[in-house]
């Protein structure tokens, strides 16, 4: 019986390795052979191209880093094979009733969900720079890992980027602000926001405890700044209001509403007399669904989309966006839109991600503040524009100039260093940023 067992086992053995020699000399055959796709209908982007051979690229290893990259954007049926994954997880999650929840993981890059402004070659308004989507995979339901970098959760009709935090990543982002705020010019005023996203609140113990705590991770970075550093408690305003829309349920950025909350706690810090939101023109900006949908792909997402709350400022702004800090040749940009014609509709505020905006208000009283920030500062930016005569917002990861001497000359009182706390430890975040302080 034993015998017999083992003969199976080794027959089962030897088929499996026959079809899987047979299946990677097919695929291999007919990779070498086709025509290599450019573009990639479905991510709507561009496929990267067979690097050319060197000696010097085979040593430093960017070769093999380009072929790896060039493989998987050319695999043979790579389409055929992402759209049967699409349909895979919108099925899983197209029901999603209150209780049901689905992991779903993907290949996360520091660029993703991140770095994306209005197009301002074209009329303002009409089109995004394009974005690279992550590959998918799905998980059971309830199916739980020990790391959770690249993961979404949907949790009945919203989706969440499930933060895992460490004593490392807040070391090195509080590292990061303190270095910043040494190279800024004596007496200006340095403030330090870390937002939290929507998992803190709204996805349970098992995701929001322990190394997936926000607040541990804010704490830390707080904690280990320099004294001088005015820190601002966004997180406390957000957590009294989580029965409000401060979050969307299929995107990653905070809402307006959310972000005020952020501007009436730097207020509070700062000195500054906040406006009333109630007394702001409002609007909204429907059918959107963001970049955890694009990213999950889930059918609930899509079935429930969000909208855009907008708050017009009650002064009169002027904001033009800037390649660097020449200021030359700049292109108008609309502080809140009351319509975007693009699929991500929360580039309605100060036109996205941009290398370098000005915005002069109406406001004459002299003072003027940086806001350096990655895209979660930008539906905060606009509330700003009520206490100060210029903003100045800053992308690091789209320009790079000389910032102390831009504040220096500039006249610039304060600077608000604003992220959330997935940027903490987004390398092409934080090394955009050295390079504007070196």
């Amino acid at each position: 019986m034993e015998r017999e067992k083992r003969i199976y086992k080794n027959i089962f053995a030897f088929l499996s390795a026959i079809v899987f020699v047979v299946a990677l000399a097919f695929f291999g055959f007919i990779s070498f052979n086709d025509v290599d796709p450019t573009v990639s209908e479905s991510e709507n982007r561009k496929l990267a191209e067979k690097p050319e051979f060197t000696w010097s690229s085979l040593f430093d290893g960017s070769y093999a880093e380009s072929f790896e990259n060039y493989y998987s954007d050319t695999f043979p049926l790579r389409e055929e094979f992402m759209s049967l994954n699409s349909k895979v997880t919108s099925f899983l999650t197209q029901f999603g009733g209150k209780d049901e929840n689905v992991l779903i993981s993907y290949e996360k890059n520091d660029s993703d969900f991140v770095g994306e402004g209005i197009e301002l070659t074209t009329k303002e308004g009409e089109t995004e720079k394009e974005t690279e989507k992550p590959e998918r995979t799905t998980k059971k339901k309830g199916e739980v890992e020990g790391s959770f970098k690249g993961s979404i959760l949907v949790s009945g009709k919203r989706a969440m980027e499930v933060f895992t935090g460490s004593k490392k990543m807040s070391e090195k982002y509080s590292s990061l602000v303190n270095r910043v705020y040494s190279a800024m010019p004596q007496n200006v005023k340095f403030y330090s926001m870390i937002v939290p996203t929507a998992s803190e609140f709204y996805s349970g113990d098992t995701y929001s405890s322990g190394i997936h705590s926000q607040l541990k991770v804010i704490d830390d970075a707080y904690g280990k700044m320099d004294e001088n550093i005015v820190t601002i408690d966004a997180y406390s305003r957000l957590e009294e209001k989580t029965d409000e829309y401060i979050y969307f349920r299929t995107d990653h950025h905070w809402t307006a509403r959310g972000a005020y909350e952020g501007y009436l706690a730097f207020c509070e810090k700062s000195g500054n007399e906040s406006v009333d939101i109630n007394e702001l023109e409002t609007g909204k900006i429907k059918d959107f669904v963001g970049s955890l949908y694009k990213a999950s792909n889930a059918g609930v997402l899509k079935k429930n989309p969000d909208y855009v709350e907008y708050f017009k400022t009650r002064v009169d702004v002027d904001a033009n966006v800037y390649d660097d800090s020449k200021m030359e040749n700049g292109k108008k940009v609309f502080v809140v839109a009351r319509a975007v014609n693009s699929d991500n509709k929360y580039l309605a505020f100060i036109g996205g991600d941009q290398p370098l905006e000005r915005i002069v208000t109406s406001n004459k009283n002299g003072k003027k503040i940086l806001v350096i920030k990655e895209s979660y500062a930008n539906a905060l930016v606009p509330f700003l524009c009520d206490n100060y005569e210029e903003v100045f917002v800053v992308d690091p990861r789209k320009t790079e100039f000389d910032l102390p001497e831009f504040v220096s000359s500039q006249g610039i009182n304060e600077v608000l260093m604003i992220n959330y706390t997935f940027a903490l430890d987004n390398k092409t975040f934080s090394e955009a940023l050295e390079n504007m302080i070196k």
